[in-house]
């Protein structure tokens, strides 16, 4: 059935497609970061991404990343110190601030999640026919450069690409 029904400007049959594609993808990505990632939370995860992106964080800046106190902040720092996976030290230019860097062990880990995530991609890339693939990449590239003009003028608190925001968000 071709449902040509409008909601705005997207046809209802486009949206539903886009939705179960993202749903899908979402399903790839929990599938990847469960058996990857196995032994560490959602909010290590996504503490580990923040402070990724930013090479290093002081507690303020985690804690407003992930919208959570400074003492939780700071307690979930001291999991993740205790895992091996982030290392606090004095701040270079304020002996005041501390600040968490990752690890060789939590780099390690991310790294493999990433992998994981790519294999788990690529077996369900295989069972796209040639063409499909062709077109799947063309369109996904259009859809993540009129995602970037459409949200320019939104503030997501940072200026992370999307793999970074999309991580967080599905930790």
């Amino acid at each position: 059935m071709n449902d040509s029904r409008q909601l705005g400007h997207l046809e209802l049959a486009t949206g539903a497609a886009v939705e179960n594609a993202a749903a899908a993808l979402i399903a790839v990505w929990a599938h990847s970061r469960h058996s990857a990632a196995s032994a560490i939370s959602s909010i290590q995860l996504q503490a580990l991404l923040t402070i990724e992106s930013h090479e290093h964080v002081n507690l303020a800046k985690l804690g407003e990343a992930l919208d959570a106190q400074p003492s939780s902040a700071s307690r979930l720092c001291d999991r993740l110190e205790a895992t091996g996976w982030v290392r606090r030290s004095v701040a270079d230019d304020d002996r005041r601030e501390i600040t968490i860097r990752l690890t060789a062990s939590g780099k390690a880990l991310l790294e493999e999640l990433r992998g994981r995530r790519r294999d788990d991609l690529a077996e369900v890339i295989d069972e796209m026919p040639p063409a499909a693939r062709t077109a799947l990449l063309r369109g996904l590239r259009a859809f993540t450069s009129a995602a970037d003009r459409v949200t320019m003028h939104r503030s997501y608190g940072s200026d992370d690409n999307w793999t970074t925001i999309a991580g967080r968000l599905l930790a």
